[in-house]
């Protein structure tokens, strides 16, 4: 990401963050840790790079880096020797990782007096680099600020968290999320669908590659159509189509969070047509056409069977005999 890039992105996300932060440098009260916690995409990363350009600028206005000097260019290249950013080398920071955190504890700022450290999903660190990680936060050296990232505070050392500043950085409002989203290429029906799952844009792209969150749409659409015009050929698409594309336990659940979804969009289209959240605005008109026979009773006992699937799931039930058995609930009591 640019300069511009990393500050426009803060100004976004987090402008209130950035402000306090502005300020607290101006003072000369910055804190030796700081631990950044929210879901991913909300600015945790681009927060941490611009208080680093702020410290470091060399042409400071108005309280923020410029973002065009030598040092500024640097720091958001990752090629700043005084700014130290560790991320995941695949799902944990692996060993070697942890012993080039542990040198740099020890070193001095190579260039000034000033030195930062950036470590991205910090929940993933080992026990042995989070041991290291709490020596260096327990005996700070002057000059030296670390900023810990992760989504999922929970998975934090209860001890890193006394001894850091927690700072809990707000979720994206729904329009700040779709424009993530938009940034992304994203379709608007893909977009209509996430927001109601998540609020993470990680996680959207993460689905979004190979094209299966299209895929699974698709499938679970005609699925969903067929169940609620009681149609037993959905039975036939839950093998056909649907269980190919539930490879893992996450991706199991996620597609009964999107057949939930439809249950909750047809109630909804009953009940209160002009919500402004809806999913499924390709298929809306097709589940409306169908809701002139359905009662709202119907309606509210699928969705109830809906989410009883899920807690089949939870229970080890396979994913192909939740979704089979839901299809045949769905047909008797649409």
């Amino acid at each position: 990401m640019t300069e511009d890039g990393i500050q426009t992105a803060v100004l976004n996300k987090q402008p209130e963050l950035l402000k306090h932060f502005a300020q607290i440098i101006a003072d000369h009260k910055l804190a030796h840790a700081y631990l950044f916690a929210g879901e991913s995409g909300i600015g945790k990363d681009e927060l941490a790079t611009w208080i680093a350009m702020r410290l470091f600028c060399l042409n400071v206005k108005d309280n923020d880096p410029c973002g065009q000097c030598q040092e500024c260019r640097r720091i958001s290249t990752g090629q700043h020797p005084d700014v130290v950013i560790v991320k995941p080398d695949g799902q944990s920071i692996k060993v070697d990782q942890v012993r080039f955190l542990k040198s740099e504890f020890t070193k001095s700022a190579v260039e000034g007096n000033q030195k930062i450290f950036i470590i991205s999903d910090a929940d993933k660190m080992t026990a042995g680099a989070a041991n290291s990680l709490l020596k260096f936060i327990e005996e700070p050296s002057p000059n030296v600020t670390a900023f810990l990232l992760t989504t999922n505070k929970n998975l934090m050392l209860p001890t890193i968290i006394s001894r850091t500043e927690v700072v809990e950085l707000k979720p994206l409002v729904p329009e700040q999320f779709k424009a993530q989203l938009q940034d992304q290429q994203i379709t608007p029906s893909l977009i209509a669908m996430a927001m109601n799952l998540t609020n993470s844009v990680v996680e959207v792209e993460n689905w979004v590659k190979d094209d299966w969150l299209a895929q699974v749409q698709a499938a679970i659409s005609r699925w969903f159509l067929l169940s609620f015009n009681k149609d037993m050929r959905a039975f036939v698409e839950v093998q056909a189509n649907i269980v190919g594309l539930a490879k893992t336990k996450e991706t199991q659940q996620l597609i009964l969070d999107i057949v939930m979804l439809y249950c909750r969009e047809a109630l909804l289209l009953k009940v209160n047509p002009q919500n402004l959240r809806l999913s499924f605005p390709n298929q809306d008109k097709q589940i409306e056409k169908q809701l002139v026979n359905k009662t709202t009773s119907a309606l509210m006992q699928a969705t109830e069977k809906a989410l009883a699937a899920k807690s089949l799931l939870n229970r080890n039930v396979s994913f192909q005999n939740v979704l089979e058995s839901l299809t045949i609930r769905l047909c008797q009591t649409y």
